[in-house]
């Protein structure tokens, strides 16, 4: 009866969203997609702030006015985590001190052999505020700023 008992709490624990607490954040990469030659920047996380990026202010006087975000996540090896989530909001404030959220969900992660796996996600119009992106996966967080601002 013992070892019944102990099957049947061992199945409910497998079962249970407590999985998805695996899930983990282990680095965030942003890059602008230069709107003349179609290309993206170097990663911008920890760089200087920029100003009218969407008139042309940045490198070569190229204008951008997108962001791409590249998420990376570690979970198990060769894992598909039932109920693995990662959630992002993003914020920003106009100049009108409105703000901005959105917020984003990932879900459906499939680990290979490295157990690793990448989530992108593209934030348009968006080089003119100031912008904070918040992530939660698992038990881990991570937070970026990026300092944009048009005159």
């Amino acid at each position: 009866m013992k070892t019944l008992a102990s099957l049947a709490c061992a199945v409910a624990l497998a079962a249970s969203p407590a999985a998805a607490a695996e899930l983990k954040i282990v680095d965030v990469k942003a890059s602008l997609f230069w709107e003349h030659s179609g290309k993206l920047s170097d990663n911008i996380i920890g760089g200087p702030g920029f100003e009218n990026l969407a008139k042309g202010g940045g490198p070569d006087n190229e204008p951008a006015t997108a962001v791409l975000f590249d998420l990376t996540f570690a979970g198990d090896k060769n894992a598909a985590p039932k109920y693995a989530t990662a959630t992002v909001d993003i914020s920003q404030a106009s100049r009108s001190g409105q703000q901005i959220v959105t917020h984003k969900a990932f879900t459906n992660f499939i680990f290979g052999a490295d157990g690793v796996q990448h989530k992108a996600f593209l934030v348009e119009n968006s080089t003119c505020m100031p912008m904070t992106v918040d992530i939660h996966a698992g038990k881990t967080n991570k937070n970026v700023k990026l300092d944009f601002q048009c005159n």
